[in-house]
């Protein structure tokens, strides 16, 4: 099985590489060659929308593709909306359909649980439940899928499997946590409210293990897959503030308390002032208010098992 994994420089695409070159021959693929990237494995060094650019460098044909690259959620009033269709969608179009050309291919992509919007969400939220995104990047995602969904009912892509990640997390990648956590600077803890909200995440390690598990289920029948991925179960925000200061990972901070009403005028205001990112500011409020729970029964069903969790990833190392 000839593997592509665009994104290779990346959080998840790097991590993958400690992993598939032993089982099968796999390419990288990024917009840059990081200089301690390791030679003796091939490296494509091209710009995703450079359409004629990645015609030319897709030498050997993937017969699997497994799309970790794209525009990460930025700074507001960083990237348009514009910026993040043309990397997250379509570029994303443009390479299964050029991968697609002399092969069944079978695409992989990595999109967000962020595709279903925050509010008025009947939890744990389904794979079958009504999309909303609140963001750029959450609306480039969801977009991305439709053309690739588009793509593999007109027979172009063989195979198509859409991963919706919980925010990924690992020992040395925490911000995803640490944006429900703590206060500005990192200067102290924040329970928001009474901090017993609940979040569903997911173990970079379990993902890495799942995307092998997916590879080695693979069979030759033509199939569509849409799949939420977290960890077994979800955690509260205190209960991700008491495995921080159990096991040391940032030394001692002060845990303070702020009311939810606060958070609630606080991103109403930067609502009114930025109003063309008003449904983001509004979104952070309801990520911090309530709890964010995704159903990972399909995954499961899967006869995937994950390894990890919250406290595995941050215990103590001797």
């Amino acid at each position: 099985m000839k593997i592509l994994v665009t994104g290779a420089n990346g959080v998840i695409g790097r991590e993958l590489f400690t992993l598939l070159p032993s089982l099968y021959e796999v390419v990288a693929l990024d917009i840059k060659k990081n200089v301690d990237f390791p030679n003796k494995y091939k490296f494509i060094e091209c710009d995703l929308t450079d359409i004629a650019l990645l015609k030319s460098q897709i030498g050997i044909i993937p017969s699997t593709v497994i799309h970790c690259a794209g525009l990460a959620h930025q700074k507001v009033g960083a990237y348009d909306r514009d910026a993040y269709i043309k990397i997250n969608s379509e570029a994303t179009e443009n390479l299964a359909s050029i991968a697609a050309e002399k092969n069944k291919l079978h695409f992989i992509f990595l999109s967000t649980i962020s595709v279903y919007g925050e509010s008025d969400l009947l939890q744990p939220v389904s794979e079958d439940s009504l999309s909303n995104p609140s963001s750029d990047y959450a609306f480039s995602k969801l977009d991305a899928e439709k053309r690739l969904i588009a793509l593999y009912e007109k027979g172009i892509i063989h195979k198509l499997t859409i991963l919706r990640l919980a925010p990924v997390y690992d020992r040395d990648f925490r911000l995803n946590l640490e944006r429900r956590i703590f206060g500005p600077k990192k200067i102290a803890y924040v329970v928001f409210g009474n901090g017993q909200q609940s979040m569903s995440a997911l173990a970079r390690p379990n993902l890495i293990d799942f995307i092998e598990h997916i590879l080695k289920r693979r069979g030759s029948e033509r199939s569509i897959e849409v799949i939420n991925v977290c960890d077994p179960k979800p955690y509260s925000f205190y209960e991700i503030i008491k495995t921080f200061k159990n096991n040391n990972i940032y030394g001692y901070k002060p845990v303070v308390p702020v009311p939810l009403s606060m958070v609630w005028f606080l991103t109403r205001l930067a609502g009114s002032i930025f109003r063309k990112q008003k449904l983001w500011f509004h979104s952070c409020y309801d990520k911090v208010a309530g709890s964010l729970v995704f159903d990972n029964t399909r995954m499961l069903q899967t006869g995937f098992q994950p390894r990890h969790d919250l406290h595995s990833v941050f215990a103590k190392r001797n």
